[in-house]
């Protein structure tokens, strides 16, 4: 394996696994903690959550797509990488055609419902970052 290749797959790994990380704490713990938070003090603490969230996620995000972009272009096997492109695609159109749309309706207060259906949409990007971190795992211990 070559040096460039390996700091490819060493950093692909530390990414793909944080996000996994990162998605259950939302996905079992955060999204439905939302229904825990009193209406009066819900869009206060929507807010709050929403800005600090973003400064998380959002550099991991950008840093897998050109993790996974280098990685599609300097891999041998093309099939991992192809795998891992396309559940990157997955996680940024349900973020942005799903996620956001509804922490927008949010903004304006608690709402069940809304909550419900974040968690529910969510399953798509849990799935998602849960292959790719096993993609990418399997990937680079079956370059070594």
């Amino acid at each position: 394996m070559s040096g460039m290749l390996s700091y490819l797959n060493i950093s692909n790994i530390a990414i793909s696994w944080g996000l996994f990380i990162l998605i259950w704490l939302v996905q079992i713990i955060i999204y439905p903690g939302l229904t825990r938070i009193p209406a009066r003090d819900f869009v206060n603490y929507h807010a709050w959550y929403m800005v600090r969230i973003t400064t998380v996620v959002l550099p991991l995000m950008i840093c897998e797509v050109i993790i996974t972009i280098a990685w599609f272009y300097l891999q041998n096997r093309l099939i991992y990488p192809t795998f891992a492109v396309g559940l990157v695609v997955v996680v940024w159109l349900s973020t942005f055609l799903l996620q956001v749309p509804i922490h927008k309706r949010l903004q304006a207060g608690k709402d069940e419902t809304t909550i419900k259906r974040l968690v529910a949409t969510n399953w798509i990007r849990t799935v998602a970052w849960s292959l790719k971190a096993v993609i990418v795992t399997i990937a680079a211990a079956k370059s070594v």
